[in-house]
């Protein structure tokens, strides 16, 4: 309203809600030619017909049951020569949209109460415009944001800024929302009085509804998948679906595929399946007939059968002769929770069916409808989608678990002079982690924890070849440095040969591995690392230390930088821990050493790990313990022997006496091949070696004859000619023994042989 408006004190004229005139004033009579007689009563159209001059209408602050004022637009008050042209249309304009408008319009006033209402806002509410004067907004309309709603419309009364399309949702007597777009604005008398508000109301509720189909989908969308568990995937289509689009959601698998067998082929054979409740979301209190993990036969239920028939959702919904179980208990447990309303859509992929997702409605909640069954095919086929990707996934970490497992040594347990155990927290089933006891000549032994990059088949069939290629290499009696530099060698090899094999994303194929060559009868341990932190070394008085191996490459990296190995000498009653990177900084010497103190032998000591360290999730790896011992008198000896022809029946002599004295009288074979063996290797000393010349004999599960001399000639196996004299001692070592061979030192080298010996 503009400032000449204002300055009107009277109106031209009034009318009432008919469009009559009521009111004629001396400047109408002069504005439009008509005297106040002939006005009165006639519509305000045929009153102002002809006349010049635009006009502003306003509601009357003081009318009962409504009325209007008309004043000039521009000020004038007796000009009749002012073009003609608003005061035509303004009248039946007004009397058109509040009757015939399918455009809600109210009018309140300054306290919220309605004074005019349309005929189709009268509609939308399900009511008579009459019967809705007088009373405040919140009154007629149970708005679901009273708070907001009034204090909006009180803000557009204080500051005069209109509100546009303001998305207001009320409950419907039936006691369903419905969503409306609302636009808001200020009246004022001629003198700019406020009198109150003039507000449309548009129904937006179809428009809302398909806005929440559409971001149900996109929920669904977003949120299923992230995740390649399956139970997980099932959960979060269950949280995506509700609150929002149900109030119960209840998502089956059929059992075998629960169970990780593959997927039945569509049509199924309803009458033998069965379900089981893989996850579970509702806005009410839980219901203990529909737990998790229980089981349901699908014959009993015809929305069962339908949905995993069918290629479509099912709706169900309650009435009077509607039902929504075929199962009395069911329904009547159904009923009981206030479901009116379900929708049964079946996982279907590839022509395969997983299980079945079943949607309720509550309450006061709106019944499904057909609109909502495309939103839920569309969802549910996302969700199928993913639950195969993470059943496939599953399978894959079964069949990779499996072959870990196949490939990791079996347990350690109690070798002469070491006891060893291992802890394993929270380990990846399709991982390339492992460990391993390698037995090696003389009582010694090898201690290796690695893991190969990545996960799945690749990362193990690494693994797999990566812990023979150690074996192997460690076979040969190699020091721990060049068996590392051997073996990243052979993973780099692995990697050109598994060009364009993936192991996990685009990491490359390499490995991290600490190997530790323990000998109890010298008491040292030779470390070399690659990736990996030294071992710890806690000796017998509670001193706890690391080895000081540096940290090499990882095997198979391209950094060519040599491994180093450092030596320690480690006492009875001393523990080695070798951890991966991952579980390394959890071994405080703090923790380490209150285990200690707990607990004595390597499998208490890593059970003791594993209930302290397992209750934080945070805490994962693989960790192998040996724990030394010192060995027995009578298992081991030592004798130094003369370089000359008679050393080989001294050495034969001293072999039975011992074997006999200590051990028992053995049996006749094992104590002449074992005579036999000693003999073979003491003249091939005498011959080829250098004086010393050393004989030991270690009896174990097996008894090992160990021949040292300070010569470097490493003897090679021959098969010799019928003709020839000599060149069969090595041939016959090989045919007597499980196993011989060599090994290098800094003093010269040994010859060993192992023969099995009788246990006791």
């Amino acid at each position: 309203m503009d400032a000449t408006m204002g300055q009107a004190l009277e109106p031209l004229f009034t009318a009432d809600d008919a469009g009559r005139v009521t009111s004629w004033s001396e400047a109408a009579a002069r504005l439009f030619g008509r005297s106040a007689d002939a006005a009165l009563g006639e519509q305000v159209v045929e009153a102002v017909r002809g006349a010049d001059g635009a006009l502003r209408v306003v509601l009357r602050s003081d009318a009962e049951g409504g009325g209007w004022e008309v004043f000039p637009s521009d000020g004038a008050s007796d000009e009749a020569d002012q073009g003609a042209g608003d005061g035509e249309v303004e009248g039946p304009l007004v009397r058109a949209l509040f009757s015939v408008s399918q455009l809600g319009l109210l009018v309140v006033d300054r306290d919220l109460r309605l004074i005019r209402v349309s005929a189709a806002a009268g509609s939308m509410h399900g009511s008579a415009s009459e019967e809705l004067l007088g009373r405040r907004l919140d009154e007629v309309y149970r708005l679901v944001d009273p708070v907001g709603d009034l204090a909006a419309a009180r803000s557009v009364l204080e500051t005069g800024t209109s509100v546009f399309s303001r998305l207001v949702t009320v409950l419907s007597a039936g006691g369903y929302r419905q969503h409306y777009s609302v636009s808001a604005f200020r009246l004022r008398r001629a003198d700019g009085e406020v009198i109150g508000l003039a507000m449309t109301v548009l129904d937006v509720t179809r428009r809302e509804r398909d806005a929440e189909r559409t971001a149900t989908v996109s929920r669904v969308r977003e949120r299923v998948g992230r995740s390649l568990q399956v139970m997980e995937t099932c959960q979060d289509l269950a949280d995506a679906l509700s609150p929002g689009f149900a109030d119960l959601v209840v998502v089956s698998l059929i059992d075998q595929v629960a169970g990780g067998d593959y997927p039945p082929l569509h049509p199924v054979d309803t009458e033998r399946l069965l379900l089981r409740r893989a996850a579970l979301r509702t806005t009410g209190p839980p219901d203990p007939d529909l737990a998790v993990g229980g089981l349901e036969a699908v014959r009993g239920e015809s929305s069962y059968v339908r949905a995993l028939l069918e290629p479509r959702p099912v709706l169900l919904r309650s009435g009077r002769d509607g039902r929504l179980s075929d199962t009395p208990e069911r329904e009547k447990s159904l009923r009981a929770a206030g479901a009116h309303s379900v929708m049964v859509a079946s996982l279907t992929v590839r022509g395969r069916v997983l299980g079945l997702v079943r949607m309720f409605r509550c309450g006061r909640s709106e019944r499904y409808t057909l609109p909502d069954l495309q939103a839920v095919e569309s969802a549910v086929a996302h969700a199928a989608l993913c639950l195969d990707n993470a059943l496939r996934a599953a399978h894959d970490r079964a069949l990779a678990s499996t072959v870990h497992r196949r490939l990791l040594p079996r347990p350690p347990g109690v070798r002469l002079g070491i006891d060893t155990a291992y802890v394993a927290l929270s380990p990846t089933a399709d991982s390339g982690t492992w460990f391993d006891v390698v037995p090696l000549s003389g009582a010694r032994c090898g201690l290796v924890v690695g893991e190969v990059s990545g996960a799945g088949m690749p990362s193990v069939a690494a693994m797999g070849h990566v812990r023979t290629a150690l074996r192997a290499l460690a076979g040969l009696e190699l020091q721990p440095d060049e068996l590392l530099a051997r073996l990243s060698d052979t993973l780099t090899q692995l990697a050109h040969e598994w060009t364009g094999v993936a192991v996990s994303g685009d990491l490359a194929l390499t490995a991290g591995c600490v190997y530790a060559l323990y000998d109890p009868i010298a008491r040292t341990c030779s470390v070399a690392c690659a990736g990996q932190p030294a071992p710890r070394l806690i000796g017998s008085d509670g001193r706890i230390e690391r080895i000081d191996a540096p940290v090499g490459p990882r095997l198979g990296a391209p950094d060519s930088e040599p491994f180093a190995m450092a030596t320690s000498r480690v006492g009875d009653g001393a523990t080695l821990i070798l951890a991966s990177d991952e579980l390394d900084p959890a071994l405080s010497s703090e923790v380490v050493d209150r285990l200690l103190t707990d607990y004595s032998t390597a499998h208490e000591l890593a059970d003791g790990m594993f209930t302290r360290l397992a209750a934080d999730p945070r805490n994962k790896g693989t960790a192998l313990l040996a724990r030394t011992r010192p060995l027995p008198t009578d298992r081991t000896s030592v004798w130094d022997l003369p370089s000359e022809d008679r050393a080989a029946s001294d050495a034969r002599r001293i072999t039975r006496r011992w074997l006999t004295e200590r051990h028992g009288p053995p049996s006749a074979d094992a104590l002449d091949s074992a005579e036999l063996l000693v003999s073979e290797l003491v003249t091939n000393a005498v011959r080829y070696g250098t004086p010393p010349i050393m004989l030991r004999l270690i009896l174990d599960r097996s008894l090992t004859i160990e021949v040292t001399d300070s010569g470097a000639t490493t003897p090679n196996l021959r098969h010799a000619r019928v003709t020839d004299e000599g060149g069969r001692g090595l041939f016959i070592v090989s045919r007597l023994t499980e196993k011989w061979g060599t090994r290098q030192s800094s003093t010269g080298k040994t010859i060993w042989a192992e023969q099995s010996w009788p246990v006791e």
